[in-house]
């Protein structure tokens, strides 16, 4: 494994590479101090530095040179944040940098470049390496599953990795639609070239146009400097256009030239520029709806759409659920460095019946969320109450778990509730369940089928209601 030197002021960006780096058996140490990085380069032997472009506040190619003329064998990768311009930022010192990667770097992403950069530091090691890489990339990847649902996607993926043809990811929001983009582009030929990544959907129109092609100075008010767009950014290598939904039908318009002739000019530019790039794109939208109204032009869905990847809610994927609590559980008690051994047995019920409707992001802030929150080492049901926090109305609670036949159903606001409230014990005897049961429905009825009346009214949380009414749900014959 290798011995890796991480310099950024980010403190917390730090240590969760330095986390993950060390649990994954590499020897790292971290600073955000310049003058120590140079004195641990001389003190100690690393094979790669992982550097923040603003990491020292200071001139990260005075570091750069500085790094490579102490340790001429360490591989440099250079974090940046999105508004970077990463060439014109690293100068001639670009070509001392082995990778330059956009924040935040998926933890699949950065064992992968790690284990690269280690075999350029290495290359006598390099088959041994690449087999270890191959071996491990799973454990360490965030794209986890073995459903017949995401091994139906896996085997999608590592065909067409190896071509260049253009594809398009669809999804409901959350599926993992940019960990699939990553996941082509780091099978594919082009994986030692730039993964760019685009949200069509975050930027206006008139700022799109621009962050896609680039801009020469002058061509508008601002334009001070000469900027390098995303697709000349992504030259031999990957851009992934993420919501291409989003786009303005003038914007897609460029897009298609893009696609056809592989050029375009920057604006204010009558120079056309050449490239050699990989189009992945994705939506959460239908194009077939949105092509029948006349927004998204179908000579454009036709380029894209060469290799189609439609990626399953996770609702569909099974035994998936519990591999993916499982994973973020441990990931958020690592970052949160929190002493959690785990679920309850009644939370483990409640998140493994749960429909997900945010998918696996929403289970990643959930599990979050649940850690940061719990009091005790156990997650129980009373710690997982934000996770109805997205969901407007009592009822819209209920709707987000697996439909079961039910003898709880709304009740009419008009209803008069009786005057007692009483379980009537019958000759035969009554389970404590039973009673229980009779209890919460003759309290639902009484609130006329307000479950935050009926906790009120049975001195619960609204928490152990809902999650006493899903056992209810799952047990009605």
């Amino acid at each position: 494994m290798g011995r890796i030197l991480i310099v950024d002021k980010d403190q917390d960006y730090c240590d969760h590479v330095h986390r993950f780096l060390s649990g994954a058996d590499h020897s790292a140490e971290q600073t955000g101090d310049y003058q120590k990085a140079i004195r641990l380069l001389e003190d100690r032997d690393f094979d790669v530095v992982i550097s923040g472009v603003d990491a020292l506040n200071g001139d990260i190619r005075a570091f750069i040179r500085e790094a490579k003329s102490i340790k001429p064998q360490a591989s440099v990768i250079v974090a940046y944040p999105e508004p970077v311009d990463i060439i014109p930022a690293l100068g001639d010192t670009y070509k001392l940098v082995f990778r330059a990667l956009q924040k935040p770097i998926y933890d699949a992403e950065l064992h992968f470049q790690v284990k690269r950069a280690l075999e350029d530091s290495h290359p006598i090691d390099r088959r041994a390496l690449m087999d270890e890489a191959d071996e491990e990339i799973n454990l360490h990847s965030e794209f986890i599953g073995q459903s017949p649902a995401i091994r139906k996607i896996f085997r999608i993926l590592g065909r067409v990795a190896k071509t260049d043809a253009s594809v398009i990811i669809l999804g409901e929001t959350g599926t993992g639609k940019e960990l699939a983009a990553w996941t082509l582009h780091k099978d594919s030929l082009r994986s030692s070239g730039p993964f760019v990544k685009v949200n069509c959907a975050a930027l206006p129109e008139q700022l799109l146009e621009s962050e896609l092609f680039g801009y020469e100075r002058g061509a508008f008010t601002g334009a001070d400097r000469t900027r390098v767009g995303r697709f000349e950014a992504a030259n031999h290598g990957t851009i992934f256009l993420d919501e291409v939904a989003d786009m303005s039908l003038v914007t897609q318009a460029k897009l298609l030239r893009v696609l056809q002739q592989k050029e375009f000019e920057r604006l204010g530019s009558n120079l056309t520029v050449k490239i050699d790039v990989r189009i992945v794109s994705a939506t959460n939208k239908d194009l077939m709806e949105l092509m029948r109204k006349g927004l998204f032009r179908e000579d454009l869905f036709y380029r894209l759409n060469v290799i189609c990847v439609r990626l399953p809610p996770l609702r569909d994927r099974g035994g998936d659920i519990s591999l993916l609590l499982d994973y973020f559980l441990k990931r958020s008690i690592s970052t949160l460095r929190r002493r959690v051994r785990g679920f309850s047995s009644e939370a483990i019920d409640i998140l493994t019946n749960y429909r997900w409707p945010g998918n696996i992001r929403e289970m990643e802030n959930t599990l979050e969320r649940a850690v940061l929150m719990t009091e005790g080492d156990t997650i129980g049901p009373e710690d997982l109450d934000l996770i109805f926090a997205d969901y407007q109305g009592e009822d819209a609670i209920a709707d987000t778990f697996t439909s079961q036949p039910s003898r709880i159903e709304k009740q009419d606001k008009a209803y008069q509730a009786p005057s007692s409230f009483s379980v009537i014990l019958p000759p035969n005897g009554i389970s404590l369940a039973e009673a229980e049961r009779e209890l919460l429905l003759q309290a639902l009825e009484r609130c006329g089928g307000s479950q935050k009346k009926a906790a009120e009214l049975l001195g619960v949380s609204g928490r152990v209601l809902n999650y006493k009414i899903m056992n209810m749900r799952k047990e009605a014959p």
